[in-house]
């Protein structure tokens, strides 16, 4: 399976989270990795089977490098192309009232990333967020753990929407 993640990181959180992805997917599959502001938009997904792409969570949203490597995709660029998401956030219990407010008024990056790449294209089957301690971080404890956990689950929902996309094909 060909699987591309592409990720932004300000703190190194969500790098570390893109990493552990990357190992829970394990050594059978054609893994790239690439920041966000590093890799073209344009041309990289001919033989993509699975596209993760992650982001912080800022003012409810992802990323302006993220933002602008989804905005240089072209309509339907990403069709037949299996997607997750997912996020780095603090957690609320960690601040004020205003800024839980906030937090659950804005959400997280997660979701609007899969609606972006759903809009491109993409069949997206999950997304997930992970946890920094306060702004900076770090991750708390067992993120690392969870997210290779969670490649592996990832892997198996792209594997049956590969197989789906096969059998379509065929008939």
């Amino acid at each position: 399976m060909e699987i591309m993640i592409i990720y932004d990181s300000q703190f190194g959180n969500t790098q570390e989270i893109a990493e552990a992805i990357q190992e829970g997917l394990g050594e059978d599959h054609n893994t790239k990795i690439f920041r966000a502001r590093k890799v073209q938009a344009q041309g990289v997904y001919n033989d993509t089977d699975l596209l993760i792409v992650g982001s912080p969570t800022q003012g409810g949203s992802y990323s302006q490098p993220v933002k602008t490597f989804l905005g240089e995709l072209s309509n339907d660029s990403l069709q037949g192309i299996c997607a997750v998401s997912f996020d780095t956030s603090t957690l609320t219990d960690n601040h004020g009232f205003v800024v839980n407010t906030l937090t659950r008024l804005l959400g997280n990056a997660a979701p609007k990333i899969s609606k972006e790449l759903s809009k491109k294209g993409a069949r997206c089957v999950d997304s997930k967020v992970f946890y920094v301690i306060g702004k900076k971080g770090p991750l708390i404890h067992g993120e690392v753990e969870r997210a290779r956990a969670w490649a592996e689950k990832i892997l198996k929902k792209a594997t049956k929407h590969k197989s789906a996309n096969s059998s379509d094909t065929l008939t």
